[in-house]
């Protein structure tokens, strides 16, 4: 016969034993709960948050001048120089020149004399269109220097670049950057360099460096510089046998 007092204390013991295992599970599976990674349960990956690009960044641009006598000595003209760099980031509806079209007073006026004066007011009307936000008016390249750095604003909203240099002397050529993309595929380009090629503005006709001012009537489009080989060495905008370019951009995304 089982003695009713044993019954009772076995009962207890094996009471106390169940609730212990039931307790000691619990803060386990809390700090998983707690810790554990947000995974995709059809797949079992790791759910990564990649942070949104900044609405709005800084560039430093370097503009570099390979143009020399030993490498494009063809009436290769004395006291050499870019005049100041002028241009602006913007949207698709405000970029300053295009090939194949007319140039503005603006660039005209920068490209025969380097003069900034005309372009920044066009630079100022297409801002006031709600088309730019930044305006680039900064040093060029003179004397025995050989670059030139800047920095710049960019933002999703105006995140094309586009910027000009009078070649000088010349009658008419300029070197220049035509909406250049820095927003793309939902990221900011992280770095580019830009070789730049010479531009005719189409309102002078002079055909050396150094010629006298040859107002060109009617006016004809900008294109890049072809020339005869008595006048320059420049064919396509570049170096007409080696292809080399008269100068560069690089442009770099500021941490």
């Amino acid at each position: 016969m089982i003695n009713p007092l044993k019954l009772a204390t076995l009962c207890i013991v094996m009471g106390l034993t169940a609730c212990g295992g039931s307790s000691s599970s619990s803060p386990t599976n809390s700090a998983a709960a707690t810790t554990a990674p947000t995974t995709n349960t059809s797949t079992g990956s790791t759910t990564t948050t990649t942070p949104a690009p900044a609405n709005t960044v800084t560039y430093e641009l370097t503009f570099t001048r390979t143009w020399e006598r030993s490498n494009f000595p063809t009436n290769y003209p004395n006291g050499t120089h870019f005049s100041p760099v002028i241009g602006l980031t913007h949207n698709e509806q405000g970029r300053i020149f295009q090939r194949e079209t007319s140039a503005s007073a603006g660039i005209a006026s920068m490209a025969e004399t380097g003069s900034k004066t005309l372009l920044k007011n066009e630079i100022s009307d297409i801002q006031n269109l709600g088309n730019s936000s930044y305006l680039i008016d900064e040093a060029g390249i003179s004397g025995n220097s050989k670059s030139v750095s800047m920095t710049f604003e960019a933002s999703q909203s105006f995140p094309y670049l586009s910027v000009v240099s009078m070649v000088a002397p010349s009658p008419d050529w300029f070197i220049g950057i035509d909406s250049l993309l820095l927003f793309n595929d939902n990221q900011w380009v992280d770095e580019q360099t830009i070789q730049l090629k010479v531009y005719d503005a189409g309102s002078d006709s002079g055909t050396t460096f150094s010629a006298a001012d040859s107002p060109t009537d009617p006016q004809a489009t900008i294109t890049l510089l072809s020339s005869e080989r008595a006048d320059t060495d420049f064919t396509n905008g570049v170096h007409f046998t080696s292809g080399e370019n008269i100068g560069f951009i690089k442009i770099t995304l500021m941490q």
